[in-house]
C-alpha cells in the first residue's frame, strides 16, 4: 500500500464522520487491512499528532451479521453424519463459561476464547508473528498488536445452521463432518469480499466456523490443520479486567470478554461489556451477532492500553469526562495512567450524560495483564 493510498483512506474516514471524536489512534497497517470493510462507526479525526479512531477492527474479528426477524431456511441437504469413534468436544452447558483451548498448529497460533454471547465464544488465529503497527509523528512505530487474520466462532449446540454452506466441498475434521467453502460471504452486510471458510461438527449438532476475515488466503489444508488441533479445555468462568457497580437502567449484557463485537473489536482492547436493551435471539444463526447493528440501544464499556489512545483523553486519576464532539462517548483513566476506559451509547441509545458519567466512575479496574484478578462476567454488570 502506499503512501497517497493511506492518506486517501484516511480522508475518505476523516469525511464519513468529522463529528465524533473517539480515543483510538488509527495506523498505517490497519487501514491497508481494513479499507474494504470500513463502516459506519470506523471514526477518525486529527488529535494528538497521530491519526485517532474508534477501537474499529484491526485484526480479523468476527465481522457484522444481520437477523431478520424469521430464522433462515434450513439446509437443502440433511447435515453430515459423524463416523463412529468419531472425536467430538463439548460446548459447557452454562452460560458465559469458556470451555475451549488455546492452541498451535503449526505456524499458527490461536487464542483462548477471548469473546462470549449466550450463543458462542471466538478464538482469534495468527500466522506467524504477523503485528498491526500503530505509526505516529514521523511514521515511527510508537505501538504494535499481534494481527489476527482468521477467527474461531464456536457455537452452542442447535444453534447453528449451515445455510451458506449449501455448496460447500465436504471434508473431515478429526473423523467429524465438515463443508470448506472456497468462496462465502462471511457477513452479509459487509463490504468484505467472499473469503474461504470451514464449518465443521464438532460434536452431534453442534458447529464450529473457522474464516479467513482479512484480505489474503488461507487454504482448505491450513483451515483443516486449524480445525483438527482444537480440543477442550477444562471448564471456567468467562472473566473480564473490569467491573460495573452500576449501569443504566434496563440494559442487559449480550457479549464480553477481552475484545468486542466486530468492528468494534481490536486486538490491542484488554476488556469489553456490551450491553443491550434487546437481547438478540440465539436460535438459527448463520453467522455471528454484532448487537451494536440493527438490534436496538446498545452500551459498550471498554478498556484500552494508554498507548493505543490519543493524548487529549488522557486525564490520568482524574474523573469522566465526556467528549465535546460526541456527547454519547465518555472516557476516564485508570489511576496508574496505564489504561483509558471508554463508554459509548450507540443504536439511538438516549442515555442522558449523567448516567454516562455515573457508570464510567462507578468502574472498579482489575490488572489488565493478570487474569487471575479479572472479574466474573456473571457479576461484571448488574443486570448480568
Amino acid at each position: 500500500m502506499t503512501q497517497s493510498n493511506m492518506q486517501d483512506l484516511l480522508a475518505q474516514a476523516r469525511t464519513d464522520a468529522l463529528a465524533e471524536a473517539p480515543p483510538m489512534r488509527r495506523d498505517v497497517d490497519d487501514f491497508v487491512t481494513a479499507g474494504q470493510r470500513r463502516r459506519s462507526r470506523h471514526r477518525l479525526l486529527q488529535g494528538g499528532g497521530a491519526a485517532v479512531a474508534t477501537a474499529a477492527a484491526v485484526f480479523a474479528a468476527l465481522m457484522v451479521p444481520s437477523l431478520s426477524s424469521a430464522p433462515p431456511a434450513p439446509p437443502a441437504t440433511p447435515a453430515p453424519v459423524a463416523a463412529a469413534g468419531a472425536r467430538a468436544v463439548a460446548y459447557p452447558d452454562a452460560q458465559w463459561t469458556y470451555g475451549f483451548k488455546g492452541f498451535t498448529a503449526g505456524e499458527f497460533t490461536v487464542t483462548a476464547p477471548e469473546h462470549i454471547t449466550p450463543g458462542y465464544q471466538e478464538l482469534y488465529v495468527r500466522r506467524g508473528n504477523e503485528v498491526s503497527n500503530l505509526y505516529g509523528d514521523n511514521n515511527s512505530v510508537v505501538a504494535s498488536s499481534p494481527l489476527y487474520s482468521a477467527n474461531i466462532t464456536v457455537y452452542r449446540p442447535g444453534v447453528f445452521q449451515p445455510t451458506k454452506f449449501a455448496n460447500a466441498a465436504p471434508v473431515k475434521v478429526n473423523g467429524r463432518p465438515g463443508l470448506f467453502a472456497a468462496s462465502v460471504m462471511y457477513i452479509d452486510s459487509t463490504d468484505l469480499a467472499p473469503g474461504v471458510a470451514l464449518a465443521w461438527q464438532y460434536a452431534d449438532n453442534a458447529w464450529a466456523v473457522a474464516s479467513s476475515v482479512v484480505q489474503g488466503e488461507y487454504n482448505k489444508d491450513e483451515l483443516v490443520k486449524i480445525a483438527s488441533a482444537f480440543a477442550p479445555a477444562q471448564v471456567a468462568p468467562a472473566t473480564v479486567a473490569i467491573k460495573a457497580t452500576y449501569a443504566p437502567a434496563g440494559y442487559t449484557l449480550v457479549s464480553a470478554g477481552r475484545t468486542d463485537d466486530f468492528p468494534s473489536g481490536a486486538s490491542y482492547m484488554s476488556a469489553s461489556l456490551r450491553l443491550s436493551k434487546t437481547v438478540p435471539s440465539y436460535t438459527a444463526l448463520t453467522e455471528p451477532i454484532d448487537a451494536s447493528t440493527g438490534h436496538g440501544p446498545t452500551v459498550r464499556i471498554a478498556l484500552y492500553p494508554v498507548e493505543f489512545t490519543d493524548s487529549t483523553h488522557q486525564k490520568p486519576g482524574g474523573a469522566a469526562f465526556c467528549n465535546s464532539g460526541n456527547a454519547n462517548l465518555c472516557f476516564r483513566m485508570t489511576a496508574d495512567g496505564k489504561y483509558l476506559a471508554e463508554i459509548y451509547a450507540d443504536g439511538g441509545a438516549a442515555i442522558p450524560q449523567p448516567e454516562l458519567l455515573k457508570t464510567l466512575n462507578g468502574l472498579q479496574f482489575a490488572d489488565p495483564k493478570q487474569p487471575s484478578t479479572w472479574f466474573p462476567v456473571t457479576s461484571a454488570v448488574p443486570s448480568a
